[in-house]
């Protein structure tokens, strides 16, 4: 299982750096075209999944919770970041809620894993 795990988790880390480095060359190869906000957050999402599956295949927490929640505070992190960006420039709500919502989630995310084992 881990060895599928770990393949998975290449081809995943191969589209985060397809989507997070090279977005508009791979834009032009689809049908669906280049938008940079959504393709950013495609490679966070694969980016928070290597973290969470990373951590599992290789053992280094034995708790799947605590490598779950790691990978959910690097997507909090970085969707924050991106709808903060996207709300300093265009001064939308719904950027700034996400904003908002993902800090939240990252401070929940924070104080559990610095808090006491359970």
């Amino acid at each position: 299982m881990k060895t599928a795990t770990a393949t998975w988790l290449a081809g995943t880390t191969a589209a985060l750096v397809v989507q997070g480095v090279f977005p508009r060359q791979f834009a032009a190869t689809t049908a669906w075209g280049s938008n940079d906000g959504w393709q950013r957050e495609i490679a966070i999402w694969n980016l928070g999944t290597v973290v969470a599956g990373a951590a599992l295949v290789t053992g280094h927490d034995a708790d799947p919770v605590r490598s779950q929640l790691r990978g959910l505070a690097v997507l909090s992190t970085l969707f924050g970041i991106n709808h903060a960006v996207a709300a300093v420039e265009t001064n939308k709500p719904g950027n700034w809620a996400w904003a908002a919502i993902n800090a939240g989630g990252l401070v929940t995310a924070v104080a559990a894993l610095t808090g006491r084992r359970h």
